[in-house]
């Protein structure tokens, strides 16, 4: 018994002694004089044990069975393991019609030892840049080489471009590695759906401006024009502002997109089984590498 329920014991005792009045209980316990009433006919009928809450000991009705934990658990380690828990919610909802809030399929993981306990963001260090004020003032372009295939195939190289006002991933594109062919890829396909937005926002590499296109302070006073990489002559002649980034901070939108595409996209990509940058399948023992666009 917990330390008021021996308290409401003494105390009903005591009353029952002629000890104290009904005032005096219903004052002691914080009660009502008929609230002390009950609890006198319960301790006469049961004696102390009735002075326990009636639930102890049983199981709550909305309680997960335990079958349905080790199944969770089981698909996580099977199939769903390095999805976050709100990854791993909505594909339980999608490809198993299991519906799970986010915080029972969390305490289900760390109930098995599946996923580390939360940790405390660290602060951050650097102040966010305010966002553009409508859609198409500047698009933040850049590429990740990853493991997207895990062990099922090659280390590609994600090139993409994001809305910096509205966070809407403009294009994206598999390679090998970071090259021309990739960005001009992903900067077609963001042209042909949105049109020409008024400034591209990258880091430094020598695909977007060549190592020595800097001009020296004598060349600028001589009015001497600007070297410019392939694609800069390209966006400069389609009237693009192009804005360098000094740090990874500086981009840090689509730095964050990143983070978010290697938590959710390798799962994706492992449960269509892609085993290639074409997006083909790993062949089983009965079939040929396939097509998987649409599993």
């Amino acid at each position: 018994m917990t330390k008021d329920e021996l308290k409401r014991v003494m105390v009903i005792e005591k009353w029952i002694d002629g000890h104290l009045t009904e005032q005096d209980v219903a004052r002691n316990l914080g009660i009502s004089v008929r609230q002390a009433y009950r609890l006198k006919a319960k301790y006469r009928n049961g004696g102390a044990p009735a002075m326990a809450h009636g639930n102890r000991g049983k199981k709550p009705a909305h309680t997960l069975a335990d079958s349905l934990k080790q199944r969770v658990q089981h698909l996580y380690q099977d199939r769903y393991f390095g999805s976050n828990s709100t990854h791993f919610a909505e594909l339980l909802a999608e490809h198993e019609n299991i519906h799970l809030s986010v915080s029972s399929v969390r305490r289900i993981l760390l109930e098995g030892g599946l996923r580390p306990a939360r940790v405390r963001r660290r602060p951050k260090v650097h102040r966010p840049r305010p966002r553009k004020t409508q859609a198409g003032m500047m698009w933040q372009i850049d590429a990740s080489p990853y493991a997207w295939l895990e062990d099922r195939g090659p280390q590609l190289t994600l090139h993409g471009i994001i809305d910096d006002a509205t966070g809407e991933v403009i294009a994206a594109a598999f390679r090998p590695t970071e090259t021309l062919e990739g960005y001009v890829t992903v900067m077609i396909e963001g042209l042909r759906r949105k049109g020409v937005p008024l400034a591209l926002y990258s880091d430094c590499h020598s695909i977007f401006h060549p190592p020595k296109g800097k001009r020296t302070i004598e060349q600028e006073l001589a009015g001497e024009p600007q070297s410019l990489s392939t694609f800069g002559r390209a966006i400069a002649d389609l009237g693009m502002i192009h804005i360098e980034a000094l740090s990874p901070q500086a981009k840090g939108r689509i730095e964050r997109l990143w983070q978010t595409l290697q938590d959710r996209l390798v799962i994706e990509l492992r449960l269509r089984n892609v085993c290639t940058m074409e997006g083909r399948r790993k062949p089983s023992s009965t079939d040929d590498c396939r097509f998987a666009g649409n599993p």
